[in-house]
């Protein structure tokens, strides 16, 4: 038996990365899982495989699904323990080139869909007494992640949001926590405008030991394993490992931060042979 055991735990981004890994680590702690993602053929492949699971279809950018995964859980479960707001929206493109639609899509994934899921559970969890919210920040918008301009804009703004509602919720029986993964190694590849891309676009061997440590994709297993512990004893901010608390660290003294990112921009342009200055 665990503290986990029978929570009600909602995960969002389901059906991948580290969505995926998270819900197989909540249920092997005994946990009963709403596994929410737009891909439902997926999730049944998923829910097959765990304890007690509960398959949403829901597309997080839509006001609607939000409300919809609240409600059908509720009607499920009788109740929602955590909420693990996951899901994101990721594109990839110059940005000179991200158009409004790009931004837009990023910003109603990445934003507003957590904020409408928060808004809708939070009254519930406090009828029943209590409840946990978990937002999986991005520690890339302190870096200026080159190419990602849309995630790492919206994930900048949901960490405001998480930490608006840390301030308002401290002292309630309204656990708000925020989580930052590093670089992380996923079987889902992001919406492109460049052509085709890896888990390795940003990094190069030519790079410097920093920038390459920074560049390298991290198991969604270990993050899976950090979530539960989270849910066990709940902290403000929980970062990946010691190397991602660092990265944060580092990008709050510029130049090292610009270093790191150019870097890696740099790698981008000789990957794709882009040509941005005049010779």
């Amino acid at each position: 038996m665990t503290g986990i055991d029978n929570k009600i735990v909602i995960i969002t981004g389901a059906s991948g990365g580290i969505g995926h890994t998270t819900a197989k680590a909540f249920s092997n702690a005994g946990a009963r899982v709403a596994l929410v993602a737009r891909r439902r053929e997926i999730l049944d492949d998923i829910a097959l495989k765990l304890k007690d699971a509960l398959v949403i279809r829901a597309d997080l950018s839509l006001e609607e699904d939000c409300r919809k995964m609240i409600e059908l859980t509720l009607s499920h479960y009788g109740r929602i323990d955590i909420l693990i707001n996951n899901a994101a929206s990721i594109i990839v493109s110059p940005s000179l080139s991200v158009d409004r639609k790009d931004l837009l899509t990023a910003f109603s994934t990445n934003l507003l869909g957590p904020v409408t899921a928060t808004q809708e559970v939070i009254p519930h969890m406090l009828k029943q007494g209590g409840g946990h919210i978990i937002n999986i920040g991005s520690p890339g918008f302190m870096m200026g992640i080159p190419y990602y301009s849309p995630y790492v804009c919206s994930k900048a703004a949901f960490s405001a949001w998480t930490r608006t509602i840390q301030s308002e919720w401290k002292g309630s029986k309204i656990i708000v926590s925020e989580y930052f993964p590093g670089y992380i190694k996923t079987d889902s590849k992001p919406e492109s405008r460049m052509g085709d891309i890896d888990q390795d676009f940003l990094m190069n061997t030519e790079q410097n030991f920093i920038t390459r440590h920074f560049a390298k994709p991290q198991d969604p297993d270990d993050v899976a394993r950090q979530l539960v512990k989270l849910a066990l004893k709940p902290r403000t901010l929980v970062y990946s490992d010691f190397s991602t608390k660092i990265g944060a660290f580092i990008s709050n003294i510029s130049s090292f931060r610009l270093s790191i990112a150019a870097q890696m921009a740099a790698t981008v342009r000789q990957k794709k042979n882009i040509q941005i200055f005049n010779k």
